[in-house]
């Protein structure tokens, strides 16, 4: 297994007086990383546009965004669009971590630990007052639990979405009563996923003081040494030792 490079030192420099100073960033993201997740932002946007004016078609707003998108038939085809772009980029995210990227499914360290249920408390106890903040190494129980729920709500809306899709083809296999549960659940589904985007995921990653207003991660792959200090401070430690103990051998 090819270990991750975890520091690199950028090209932009800062002037401390006559001296340049070279500014220090932390790979965060790769560019595979990155392009799957501009994917990922494109489709629920439009998904996310063209879903929402049916669950609330009494909304005074859902006909005038059938109208900026074209009309009804056109919001049904981008909607069944980028529903299908979605459904390929979790096949690929699936196919590249399994069979290209050969880490062992164990070893990675997105998978959830007794150690991200230790932190979750004490997360509840630090805002009580009653703990110290957890530090946290690459990934905290949030963005594990951001990067799962995705997962979830992606098979979720998949299913139902394919029922919705095909009503008829469906009604070959199961009951009726099963296709307006699919209506449901698909609906809700999506509501919670978007109000769960906007408000937690987006207060997590951009809203919070900070880096407010917006982390540039998902645009550079980076993050600067003063958000690895805060937000991964394990994960910086760790990267310090390994820089000094690759000095140490070099000398």
């Amino acid at each position: 297994m090819v270990k991750q490079r975890l520091i690199e030192v950028s090209g932009s420099q800062k002037l401390a007086g006559d001296n340049k100073m070279g500014e220090v960033f932390f790979k965060r993201f790769t560019f595979n990383q990155l392009v799957q997740h501009w994917i990922m932002i494109g489709s629920f946007m439009l998904l996310v546009v063209t879903g929402m004016p049916v669950k609330f078609p009494d909304a005074w707003w859902s006909p005038v965004i059938i109208g900026l998108v074209g009309g009804f038939e056109m919001r049904t085809t981008l909607h069944h669009a980028a529903g299908i772009g979605m459904v390929i980029l979790g096949i690929y995210h699936v196919t590249f971590h399994l069979f290209v990227d050969k880490e062992s499914l164990l070893e990675r360290k997105i998978m959830p630990t007794l150690t991200d249920a230790k932190d979750f408390w004490q997360t509840i106890m630090f805002y009580l007052g009653k703990a110290e903040q957890p530090k946290y190494g690459r990934y905290s129980w949030k963005e594990k639990f951001d990067y799962w729920g995705a997962f979830w709500g992606m098979v979720m809306m998949c299913v139902t979405g394919l029922v919705l899709m095909f009503p008829f083809i469906a009604m070959n296999f199961i009951p009726f009563a099963y296709v307006h549960l699919a209506t449901i659940i698909h609906t809700d589904e999506a509501l919670l996923a978007t109000l769960f985007i906007f408000i937690v995921h987006w207060w997590n990653v951009h809203y919070s003081p900070e880096v407010f207003p917006m982390s540039k991660a998902w645009l550079t792959g980076n993050l600067s040494e003063e958000q690895m200090k805060h937000e991964h401070p394990l994960e910086y430690e760790e990267a310090m030792r390994q820089m000094q103990e690759n000095t140490a051998n070099s000398s």
